[in-house]
């Protein structure tokens, strides 16, 4: 006769607590799906809660359900890739407005003024940051004078023209040699240099150039081209340069301080 055993044997109901636990995640899973279709603040608040009371509890189980083998040391074959991160925008540099302008001057000297380019009286160059008209000072004043020629007031309506194009902040340059001034209107070569200047603008303006946009400034002897040791490396020094700027800006005073 075969005896059978008490149910109550240790041990035989074991399984039923990794059944729980199965059944407790299986649960979690179903909820986690229902939540896609919440949408608003409250729902969202008491799904958070019911999930962690869900994971509580998993924990509190007595022994929890291993899936496959355990992973020792680092997985392998798996491609590692380095998140780098994304660099700040750069200011850009307005390349096709700053070479339409140094374009259009250097074709306006060459087909206009070509024999005061030939003579160096004037000339166009380009920098990362600028285009810089330089003209010499004896092609706009007389010998100590900061009033423009009828010449001057010539060249500068051709080249506000440009200018109004191509709306840029614009510095005026003033540059003088390093011979102290011969006037009873003038006390020194910065009041010279930045009456220059000063004059260049005024007529830019007259001639529609945007007033926000451009300012004088005088340096005098201090920014020499070549060093002052005879008469014809003062007349390079003597000039004026127009800076116009290759970024983009709402008015001078907010590019230059801001």
């Amino acid at each position: 006769m075969i005896k059978s055993h008490p149910s109550s044997a240790p041990g035989r109901d074991r399984w039923v607590l990794s059944y729980a636990d199965f059944i407790t995640l299986l649960f979690a899973f179903f909820v986690a799906l229902y939540s896609i279709s919440l949408k608003n603040t409250g729902d969202e608040q008491r799904l958070k809660e019911t999930l962690r009371g869900v994971f509580d509890a998993v924990q509190k189980s007595v022994k929890p359900i291993n899936i496959g083998e355990p992973i020792v040391g680092e997985p392998k074959d798996v491609e590692v890739i380095d998140a780098k991160p994304i660099p700040a925008a750069v200011p850009t540099i307005e390349e096709n407005t700053s070479s339409s302008v140094y374009a259009l001057l250097s074709q306006v000297v060459e087909n206009q003024f070509s024999g005061l380019h030939q003579a160096g009286q004037i000339s166009v160059t380009e920098s990362t940051d600028w285009v810089s008209l330089e003209l010499k000072s004896g092609l706009l004043f007389g010998q100590g004078e900061y009033d423009l020629t009828n010449e001057a007031v010539a060249l500068l309506m051709t080249i506000a023209n440009v200018l109004k194009a191509y709306p840029s902040a614009i510095l005026v340059e003033g540059n003088t040699d390093d011979l102290p001034v011969n006037s009873r209107r003038l006390i020194s070569n910065w009041h010279l240099s930045s009456m220059r200047s000063s004059s260049v603008v005024d007529e830019l303006i007259y001639r529609g150039v945007d007033p926000s946009m451009i300012a004088p400034i005088g340096f005098s002897s201090e920014q020499p081209k070549v060093r002052n040791t005879n008469d014809f490396a003062r007349q390079q020094n003597r000039r004026v340069i127009l800076r116009i700027s290759k970024r983009n800006a709402d008015n001078l005073h907010d590019y230059l301080f801001k």
